[in-house]
């Protein structure tokens, strides 16, 4: 242990150090939105975290080890040919232990159409790849810069079935409103969800063979601020549906699986202190998959309270505790201990301490420390023996984020 701790000690005086280096070079950066056109906007971000775990993987082999696993590098163009007109796409490479070993894609790429734009309301059109309105970070999850802590809360926010609820292939009709008492936006967005093998493998565990296929689904949120940003309110709700194509001699059938989660958000954002809730009520079917997996109706269900202070304009700490029940009718595992399954592989508890570094607009260092009851939310990929995961279990994370 004495080992460990000496080596976790020493990556982080490196990523200090190399990270200082860093800032003092970003001070000489020319910038690049100045030698654009205003009708064309760029942007983009690197963010690399490195982990260690007590027991368990995350993002890699960092069970009493060191996994530099997550890599996320982002770069977004917007294109504004007429006042109503935007063109915008984000290309993304992420690279996430055994859940994603490195891939680019297209995150998003939509062209936007205002409608309508009088005074106090704007309504508008958007086609192409367009994001998921889930929740308070969703939409912006894949920013390190725009949400406390290195992991979001994952009983809500889950990393392993990340590209399912990020965009749609389809269409968005959204409107914004404004008054004296406020500002109200909704977002309805229709399209094909995004299946890949990441999802198949946090679904159906990680010697699934066949694929995941999408099907049409829609998502929504109305969402209501006050006193510019300092209080806001959310629900959202999604409808997603996929279908498993299994290969020959598959032991896992053609089947169906739909998810359709609720949540709820709010959110206070004082000068120094700031308070964040979101409570989670999701419906689960499976069916059609064989004795591998018997037909199952369920309910997921998950809140965390999140603490944010900032003691300097610079620096700001966070608090969070997330509880995740995969399902509410076995939160402490009692059915799928019967099956030969570990109880702790259904819930989740999780408090999390939280620590944000701004040494420059552009440079953010981040560490963080969870100690967690439960693997509820750890990726299969990562873990493929449920039976050698640990209830009790610590985990230590370290990131270096850069945008422009």
């Amino acid at each position: 242990m004495k080992a460990i701790t000496k080596q976790y000690f020493c990556l982080i005086v490196c990523c200090i150090s190399s990270f200082c280096a860093a800032s003092d070079f970003s001070a000489s950066d020319f910038a690049f939105q100045d030698l654009l056109p205003d009708s064309l906007q760029m942007h983009g971000f690197l963010t690399q975290g490195i982990f260690h775990s007590s027991d368990n993987n995350m993002y890699g082999k960092s069970d009493d080890g060191l996994s530099p696993g997550l890599t996320e590098i982002g770069l977004n163009l917007s294109y504004r040919p007429m006042d109503r007109l935007t063109v915008a796409a984000q290309g993304l490479y992420r690279r996430a232990g055994d859940v994603d070993p490195g891939s680019f894609r297209l995150d998003y790429g939509l062209v936007d159409l205002s409608i309508l734009d009088i005074d106090d309301l704007r309504v508008g059109l958007r086609g192409g790849r367009v994001k998921i309105p889930y929740g308070l970070y969703n939409e912006t999850r894949d920013v390190s810069f725009t949400h406390p802590g290195i992991l979001l809360a994952q009983g809500i926010y889950f990393d392993r079935s990340r590209s399912l609820f990020v965009s749609m292939d389809g269409g968005a009709l959204y409107f914004d409103h404004t008054d004296e008492w406020g500002d109200l936006s909704y977002k309805l967005v229709f399209g094909m969800p995004q299946a890949d093998k990441e999802i198949m493998i946090a679904v159906l565990g990680p010697f699934s063979q066949g694929e995941l296929d999408g099907k049409p689904g829609f998502a929504t949120q109305l969402n209501y601020e006050m006193m510019g940003g300092r209080y806001v309110f959310a629900v959202s709700y999604v409808d997603l549906e996929l279908q498993y194509d299994p290969v020959k001699d598959d032991s896992i059938g053609a089947g169906y699986l739909s998810f359709r989660p609720l949540v709820f958000s709010a959110q206070f954002n004082g000068e120094k202190f700031g308070l964040t809730g979101e409570y989670l009520y999701q419906w689960n079917r499976f069916s059609g998959f064989g004795r591998s997996f018997p037909d199952k109706e369920s309910a997921t269900q998950s809140w965390y309270v999140e603490s944010t202070y900032r003691f300097k304009p610079q620096l700001q700490g966070a608090v969070r505790y997330n509880v995740l029940y995969l399902d509410n009718d076995d939160k402490q595992g009692d059915k799928v201990e019967r099956l030969g399954v570990p109880d702790h592989g259904i819930y989740a508890k999780d408090w999390m301490v939280s620590l944000r570094w701004d040494v420059t607009y552009s440079w953010m260092l981040r560490a963080e420390y969870h100690r967690i009851e439960g693997t509820a939310w750890i990726p299969s990929a990562d873990n493929p023996d449920p039976n050698s995961t640990q209830k009790y279990w610590d985990l230590y994370g370290l990131q270096l984020s850069y945008r422009f």
